[in-house]
């Protein structure tokens, strides 16, 4: 069995309503808390006194882009940043596991059983992992300011474009695959109610 077929035999057991309804209160419950409270982990908190939006929301950061940001956040901004990286230990688990079980939920309906094509659902937990190599290089910056923090600050800025593409590549993915099923089902659909009338 080759590597690609095993991925795509555990990503095939992520496809189940009970995992994807969990997964996605969690989930939802994750987000509306990080983009859509002031709760002091927030990404609004952070913006509230850093005076912009964290590097771990842009779609690229440069080094001096990342520092400008630490030096405008002030003490009590860096504070709230720190609590979001807590709080982002956490996130990339939780949007990967409701993504690859939504995505192999959807494959479940457009392709056979044991098909390759459920390796795809992995694309979620591969974007996770820049996620928490940006996680790792935002905590080096903060520990080590004001001082310099070397290759950190660069790894921050290209992790979150890796991450982004990812999880833009992923969800495109997923819209195809749900668009497609939809369209499945309306054609059904219209065939059962033509065999119908024409009895």
């Amino acid at each position: 069995m080759t590597v690609v077929s095993r991925l795509a035999t555990r990503m095939e057991r992520l496809a189940g309503w009970r995992l994807l309804v969990i997964a996605g209160i969690i989930f939802a419950v994750f987000a509306a808390l990080l983009f859509g409270s002031s709760v002091p982990f927030s990404i609004r908190h952070v913006e509230d006194l850093c005076g912009q939006a964290p590097p771990d929301v842009r779609f690229f950061t440069s080094a001096g882009e990342v520092r400008a940001f630490m030096t405008g956040c002030g003490e009590a901004g860096r504070a709230a940043y720190r609590n979001l990286q807590v709080a982002d230990l956490f996130y990339p688990a939780v949007n990967a596991l409701f993504m690859a079980s939504a995505l192999a939920m959807a494959m479940s309906r457009n392709v056979r059983k044991g098909s390759l094509w459920f390796a795809t659902a992995a694309l979620p937990f591969v974007g996770a992992a820049f996620d928490y190599l940006e996680n790792a290089a935002a905590w080096i910056t903060l520990v080590r300011f004001p001082d310099e923090s070397g290759a950190a600050a660069s790894v921050l800025g290209g992790a979150s474009v890796a991450k982004q593409t990812v999880s833009w590549v992923a969800g495109l993915l997923l819209l195809t695959v749900v668009a497609f099923a939809s369209v499945r089902w309306v054609m059904k659909r219209r065939t059962g109610r033509v065999d119908v009338s024409s009895n």
